[in-house]
């Protein structure tokens, strides 16, 4: 059983506000792929990499790209900010600098107050890929 890495890049990437549901396939890859195909998906204007569990088929968006960044999940439309799909404690989704900042600040005081050694708890999802 493999892991499916599917990229999928905007057909009219110029044409709407980062929401997007006019996907043509791109290249597959599987297992540990999934850096590749994130590779991939960077290379385009704007373009998603779904993975297809091999355990119960269900789908997710592992990566998502949009040149010069999506608007930030967390201040959004309020402040105009972007940036990169981040990976973050609990999922992933586009985080502007100031938010990613903010939440890795109070991630560390947190683990400051409980005794626990730092971590780097946010950090932009191509960086990993590209170790």
């Amino acid at each position: 059983m493999s892991w499916k890495y599917e990229v999928l890049v905007c057909s009219a990437p110029d044409n709407h506000d980062d929401s997007c549901d006019l996907w043509t396939p791109g290249d597959t890859f599987f297992d540990y792929g999934f850096r590749d195909a994130f590779k991939a998906a960077a290379t385009h204007a704007h373009a998603i990499v779904r993975t297809v569990s091999p355990y119960n088929g269900n789908t997710r968006t592992a990566f998502h790209h949009i040149e010069g960044g999506g608007l930030c999940e967390w201040c959004g439309p309020a402040t105009g900010r972007r940036g990169p799909w981040m990976r973050t404690p609990a999922e992933e989704r586009f985080m502007c600098e100031p938010c990613v900042t903010d939440a890795q600040n109070s991630m560390d005081a947190l683990h400051k107050a409980n005794g626990w050694s730092r971590s780097r708890s946010y950090w932009p999802v191509l960086e990993k890929a590209e170790k």
